[in-house]
């Protein structure tokens, strides 16, 4: 894997590919989080206050909690254009594009925003910064270098970047400069009760009974040092949830007393198995989600893989091999 550019070089020589663009699109990663999506909308609304041509896509399409983000009715689940420039966020991987990767490829200049400790080079520039909070940490850097006002509604998809990137602040990940960036967010009148209730605390009826089928199927392993869990299609379609509606679940898990290692595996349309991973200090889950093709970073990572017992069983035994 390459080494990132330095960050205040890549900055500079990114806000010049996007200067000299006309048309640009930006991706998300497929099964979208708050951080991906409120880079993707505050870097979109941004270069729009440029007076550029901006396509914004979502592989996946946009999940319903966070479509109280300004721009958010924007957001396209399918382009066929061309375009000048492609961006990436918070893409580890290539695949992570979903159905815009092979669009990503064909576009002669692309530009990789990330933020993750292990991850593919895939962008003809990469603009890397893992000891960034979020994306969204980046993208505020990137505006302000492109000399963008960042207004209200920037400032609101930035800040929930960095909010649900950082389980509000509660994640290891977070610095210092994450508070002045946040204080600075805060000072451009972002309503910060709304956007706390509405990106971080708010659940919906689905969510919460997604969760009870997740917790009761709980599954202890090394003495209570490990956890996991599943979520299949039928739970899905028992009461008409989506993916996302149990994302937070890997985390509640890993807040257990004496759990250092926690798993969620979700069963996906297609019939794959999506696995999200966490862990406490000291535990690196992405070398685990390298395993099953996947990545992240040292503390939450996430993987696919093919549905089957032996590779859920596989899982499993990595998971207690480390604690």
């Amino acid at each position: 894997m390459k080494k990132p550019v330095k960050l205040t070089a890549s900055l500079r020589t990114a806000a010049q590919k996007i200067l000299s663009a006309d048309r640009i699109l930006i991706s998300s990663h497929v099964h979208p989080d708050g951080d991906t999506m409120g880079s993707l909308l505050a870097l979109g609304l941004g270069l729009l206050s440029m007076d550029k041509s901006v396509v914004m896509v979502s592989p996946d399409g946009l999940p319903p909690r966070y479509r109280f983000l300004p721009g958010s009715e924007l957001v396209l689940d399918r382009w066929d254009g061309s375009v000048d420039l492609a961006i990436a966020v918070d893409c580890g991987t290539i695949r992570q594009l979903g159905k815009f990767g092979g669009l990503f490829e064909k576009t002669r200049n692309t530009i990789q925003i990330d933020h993750h400790d292990f991850a593919d080079v895939f962008g003809k520039l990469l603009v890397a910064d893992p000891a960034a909070a979020a994306v969204g940490e980046i993208i505020y850097d990137l505006l302000k270098e492109l000399k963008v006002k960042i207004t209200p509604m920037i400032a609101t998809c930035l800040l929930t970047s960095i909010i649900v990137d950082t389980g509000a602040f509660r994640f290891a990940n977070v610095r210092s400069r994450t508070f002045r960036i946040c204080a600075d967010l805060l000072d451009r009148g972002v309503d910060l009760k709304y956007l706390l209730e509405e990106a971080y605390w708010k659940k919906s009826e689905t969510t919460v009974r997604l969760e009870a089928v997740s917790v009761g199927r709980m599954k202890f392993e090394r003495g209570g040092r490990v956890v996991w869990s599943y979520v299949n299609q039928t739970d899905f379609r028992r009461v008409n949830g989506v993916p996302s509606d149990v994302d937070g679940v890997a985390d509640d898990l890993r807040s257990i007393d004496g759990v250092k290692l926690a798993a969620l595996m979700r069963e996906s349309e297609d019939g794959a198995c999506r696995v999200s991973l966490r862990s406490e200090a000291g535990i690196n889950v992405a070398k685990i989600a390298q395993v099953f093709g996947g990545g992240g970073h040292f503390n939450s990572a996430g993987c696919h893989m093919k549905n089957t017992k032996a590779n859920r069983d596989k899982l499993v035994r990595i998971l207690c091999g480390v604690v």
